[in-house]
């Protein structure tokens, strides 16, 4: 839904509140206001002259405003960040409230009748530039170490990705492109990339396990890995060393959705070149992650159910070479990729949870884009496939990418 479509729904709805007479002697906008999720906590008092002030506190960040006015139902008020105004409102809709600034809304709840003060600990931005207090994490593989939370607000574009259940907010001038599931992020000038990207991880236990060092003489990969917890529902994970040679960093901050699975927020840039400010950045993307119930059409599900406990079997012949590739995509969500060469081993082949471990396994699901069902494989080792989907001429083919794959009864995770 377009941002103006959505701002004029809620003034038409908050003006049929006004007209239909639905006011009392109460000031509904008079109290505390807050959204656990994104940690937002707005504080609305009246002044003696009728306006309204106070302020709302996002990211560990205090941002005051006075002189806000009642206009069709709402209240309308403007905020100071980097020297600049920022307007914003709040919606009263059928009891329901809404924090809106830049076309991004916000469900908030009524929790208390009063405004509140702020929390010892916020620093007070009022029309003073912001800074950022974001620091790089101290090396700990500890279950204990906390990094900080604190990083600038985002002010981009909100992306959202309702087939996995998740928004994000982008940093000013930084520009998003679908990929692999996810989103990459890029900026003109940058040699830094990031990328926002969905995982399929139940626990920050289950995360934090593979979390591991990287030695590998082959490539002269040597990385060393420090976790730290993140809020109360993530981690913030960084490698620093060498990658085929070159002083890399490789940050990210994994998040878990209260709905199953989650959210990896991720930068990766030559150790010269990366400072704070991306570790800030990082930051700044998973404060703004929102999860939504994951949305699947019909047309996903129906392609779901059809590969769902099924193995895939493709065959090529050419050049006096045959080859035979198998996708074993199992029922609860997980899959093996092999080339039926790649079976020497009995029991790599019969023994699923030692198959399900390696590089060409992980985690599977169809989603539509449009009219297009696609079959996503995200391997254990990070690689993202993406399939589009078609019939086959026969009943028992399908087409992935436009080759024949033969749907066959399911032989390695019943």
């Amino acid at each position: 839904m377009k941002t103006h479509k959505i701002m004029a729904l809620f003034t038409a709805m908050a003006l049929l509140q006004t007209l239909s007479g639905q006011s009392s002697s109460e000031d509904h906008y008079v109290g505390t206001f807050s959204n656990s999720q994104s940690g937002l906590v707005l504080s609305m008092d009246k002044a003696a002259n009728g306006t309204y002030q106070g302020f709302f506190q996002l990211q560990e960040q205090k941002y005051s405003f006075s002189n806000g006015t009642k206009l069709l139902g709402m209240i309308n008020a403007e905020y100071q960040y980097n020297g600049q105004a920022f307007a914003f409102s709040l919606s009263r809709l059928l009891g329901e409230y809404y924090v809106s600034s830049e076309g991004v809304s916000i469900p908030v709840v009524k929790t208390a009748n009063q405004p509140v003060a702020a929390t010892k600990s916020n620093k007070e931005t009022g029309n003073t530039s912001k800074t950022s207090t974001a620091t790089s994490p101290t090396p700990s593989n500890g279950a204990g170490a906390k990094a900080t939370t604190t990083a600038p607000v985002a002010t981009g574009a909100r992306i959202a990705d309702p087939t996995s259940g998740y928004s994000f907010q982008m940093p000013s001038a930084w520009k998003s492109q679908e990929q692999g599931g996810g989103f990459v992020l890029n900026k003109v000038g940058s040699e830094v990339a990031m990328s926002v990207s969905p995982h399929e991880y139940k626990t920050l236990a289950e995360m934090r396990a593979q979390v591991l060092d990287a030695n590998d003489p082959a490539s002269n990969t040597y990385l060393k890995a420090q976790t730290q917890a993140y809020g109360s529902n993530g981690l913030l994970i960084r490698f620093d060393g060498t990658a085929q040679g070159k002083a890399v960093v490789i940050e990210m901050i994994s998040l878990l959705s209260p709905n199953g699975g989650g959210v990896t927020v991720a930068a990766t840039g030559a150790k010269d070149q990366y400072g704070a400010e991306y570790t800030s950045l990082v930051k700044s993307i998973a404060n703004s992650v929102q999860f939504s119930k994951p949305q699947t059409s019909s047309l996903a599900e129906q392609w779901k159910q059809k590969i769902k406990g099924k193995r895939l079997d493709y065959y090529y012949t050419g050049n006096g070479m045959a080859d035979h590739y198998i996708i074993h995509v199992c029922s609860e969500g997980t899959f093996v990729y092999k080339n039926d060469n790649s079976y020497s081993s009995n029991n790599a082949y019969t023994d699923f949870s030692y198959a399900s471990a390696g590089a060409d396994a992980g985690k599977w699901q169809v989603v539509a884009r449009g009219i297009q069902p696609t079959l996503i494989l995200r391997f254990n080792d990070g690689r993202v496939w993406e399939f589009p989907m078609s019939p086959g001429k026969a009943g028992n083919e399908i087409l992935l990418n436009g080759k024949r794959y033969f749907v066959q009864a399911g032989t390695m995770c019943q």
